[in-house]
């Protein structure tokens, strides 16, 4: 279901950047649904984080899934073609493996690093040729894909510390809103509001991916991380390339080539292979 919803948001920033710039879109989408959580966890009682600890690497969390994460993922949005920039952000359990290599010490079980190198090359296979013809803007955009993947695994591998400590409604509500105002900030300070705002569809869009893109995924994500390793539900998240080429050929008219085709099934035996059960020699 995250990789689902996942794959989905690109399609509909790239319809949202229309109607606002691409900061100001980050920014509401992660404070309405911060505040919309926050209403949720103080009506529900849910417990909040109990130690300084927790409160700091909630807040860490947020700077860099949220605010970089998002930042650099609206910014993106208008610069590559959505299928594309799914894809590139398929790379994110790579790096948040390594993370986790690095941060908690977490290695790769043989049939993991095997599984999450073909599921790689299956992505790249996916992208490569598209990013070569579309010129240096599809490679600024794909280099602001990495760094929003860059934040969003950096934010996961924290969120893993804490997940079995805290609620993930109230969690995930402090994240987005700690998140959100470093990006509000900059919205001021560049003036970049939009009139464009109040129309029904872009209100109905920011609805879509505050509710479904993003409070529910984060909600189940911090939720998966209590009883999962981080590197076994990070395979999961190579189906979002996958399914956010799928999306973009079915809605929005992109093409797909043999080469996709293939890339798409190398990247389906990668994911089985990762989260296979059982010893490789």
């Amino acid at each position: 279901m995250v990789a689902t919803l996942t794959a989905l948001c690109y399609a509909l920033l790239s319809v949202g950047l229309t109607y606002a710039p691409p900061v100001q879109f980050a920014a509401l989408r992660a404070g309405t649904t911060g505040l919309t959580l926050l209403m949720l966890a103080l009506l529900l009682r849910r417990p909040f984080p109990q130690t300084r600890g927790l409160w700091l690497r909630v807040a860490l969390s947020g700077l860099s899934a949220t605010t970089i994460g998002f930042a650099a993922m609206f910014g993106a949005a208008g610069l590559v073609a959505p299928g594309i920039a799914t894809v590139v952000a398929g790379t994110q359990p790579i790096v948040a493996a390594l993370l986790a290599l690095a941060m908690f010490g977490q290695p790769f079980r043989a049939k993991q690093a095997a599984g999450m190198a073909i599921a790689l090359a299956g992505i790249a296979a996916m992208t490569l040729q598209d990013i070569a013809a579309s010129g240096s803007t599809a490679s600024l955009g794909v280099v602001l894909v990495m760094l929003a993947t860059l934040g969003i695994a950096f934010g996961n591998a924290l969120t893993k510390r804490f997940a079995s400590d805290v609620d993930p409604i109230a969690a995930t509500a402090l994240q987005l809103l700690v998140g959100a105002v470093p990006l509000a900030l900059l919205v001021f300070l560049t003036k970049a509001w939009s009139p464009q705002i109040l129309t029904p569809r872009f209100l109905a869009l920011v609805a879509a991916l505050g509710i479904g893109g993003t409070s529910v995924t984060f909600t189940m994500w911090i939720a998966a991380l209590k009883d999962c390793p981080l590197n076994a539900a990070n395979a999961f998240n190579f189906l979002a390339p996958v399914l956010g080429v799928a999306i973009s050929v079915v809605f929005l008219g992109e093409g797909l080539t043999p080469l996709a085709i293939a890339g798409m099934a190398l990247t389906l035996m990668g994911i089985a292979l990762a989260v296979s059960r059982g010893k490789m020699g």
